[in-house]
């Protein structure tokens, strides 16, 4: 009687403890569920991109900054064969200034940006604070190759080969 208490007061501090974990995935994983709205409130799914090569591109406020060094040159080269996800790391923004910061996007991008409020795919992916982050998605939703950093030359070469090798796998 006292063992099966005990597996009954386990499995449930298991289960409580395993439902407030975030999702993680990394390479040869599938990117998990998720629901986020962008600036323009419409929502986006993991499904919307399935069918697709996606690239995701998360970034912070600090990362931002070099965000161009990596989609001037990878948009051009795959725009008509590659879906983009922009997604923004506003998880530490106070809820009382989302309308704001909403505004801000919607002011500076015309283009949808995946406001992560709650951090489910910044959490999911590992973002590395303060530099873009790059997830490569086959067409199956399956993880193919992550990079962050600056965009120096040589990181920008690798995520074009790597980009080249999925879209190869993908056919």
């Amino acid at each position: 009687m006292i063992h099966q208490r005990l597996s009954i007061v386990a499995y449930a501090v298991f289960w409580l403890i395993s439902a407030h974990l975030p999702l993680v995935a990394g390479v040869g994983e599938r990117v998990p569920p998720f629901r986020i709205e962008d600036q323009f409130e419409k929502i986006w799914t993991a499904d919307y991109f399935k069918g697709s090569v996606t690239v995701y591109v998360l970034n912070n406020r600090t990362g931002y900054q070099h965000t161009k060094n990596w989609t001037d040159r990878i948009v051009p080269l795959f725009k008509d064969r590659v879906k983009f996800a922009p997604v923004a790391d506003v998880q530490s923004a106070p809820g009382f200034l989302k309308g704001f910061i909403r505004s801000k996007f919607q002011d500076n991008f015309s283009y949808s940006v995946l406001m992560d409020w709650d951090g489910v795919l910044i959490k999911a992916f590992k973002m590395v604070e303060d530099v873009p982050n790059l997830v490569v998605v086959d067409k199956q939703g399956i993880i193919r190759f992550t990079i962050s950093g600056t965009g120096t030359k040589s990181q920008v070469d690798l995520l074009i080969s790597n980009l080249n090798k999925t879209l190869a796998q993908s056919k």
